[in-house]
């Protein structure tokens, strides 16, 4: 997945299904780059030569992170003057590339809850933001982790391209 940043440059982001504690127990600096062209070349060496141009260039930085997800039941008691959206809210991998798109539907709820006359408190219409958010978010987050689990599967490629095709 790509994004552009406002400066100019590509971020490019990629997951790999390894243990948690991969980065460390990796053996692999990641402040040294030949290492990390190195593991590149190994596990990406297949990818078409433009990618690896992209990858091995001098202007090229990297950066490992895990990917968390929140519980699909996450819940949690409402405040009276304080709540959450976007990642904060819902953490998740970018498998379905809903993220941002979660964030502007918090931030558009949360004032419509916040705006109307329907409840009497702050606080109730934090609760019903809340509870709108959060079954959404458990709903993109089941289908981001379907996804994480295509994509990292044998043959993921030609699976992806079958669901695209509407196969």
């Amino acid at each position: 997945m790509f994004s552009t940043k406002g400066d100019g440059t590509l971020t490019f982001y990629t997951g790999c299904k390894v243990d948690e504690n991969w980065v460390r127990e990796s053996g692999i600096d990641f402040s040294n780059r030949e290492q990390i062209f190195e593991w590149f070349r190994k596990e990406f060496g297949t990818w078409n030569e433009t990618w690896q141009e992209l990858f091995m260039s001098e202007d090229s930085s990297f950066v490992v992170r895990p990917q968390y997800h929140y519980p699909l039941d996450q819940k949690w008691e409402t405040l009276p003057n304080l709540t959450t959206l976007g990642d904060a809210a819902h953490r998740m991998p970018p498998y379905a590339g809903e993220g941002v798109n979660m964030a502007m539907q918090d931030a558009y709820e949360l004032a419509e809850c916040l705006t109307s006359n329907k409840y009497d408190t702050v606080q109730d219409a934090l609760s019903h933001y809340e509870n709108q958010m959060l079954k959404r978010a458990s709903e993109i987050t089941r289908v981001t982790l379907d996804n994480t689990v295509l994509m990292h599967e044998p043959k993921a490629i030609e699976k992806l391209m079958k669901m695209f095709n509407g196969d």
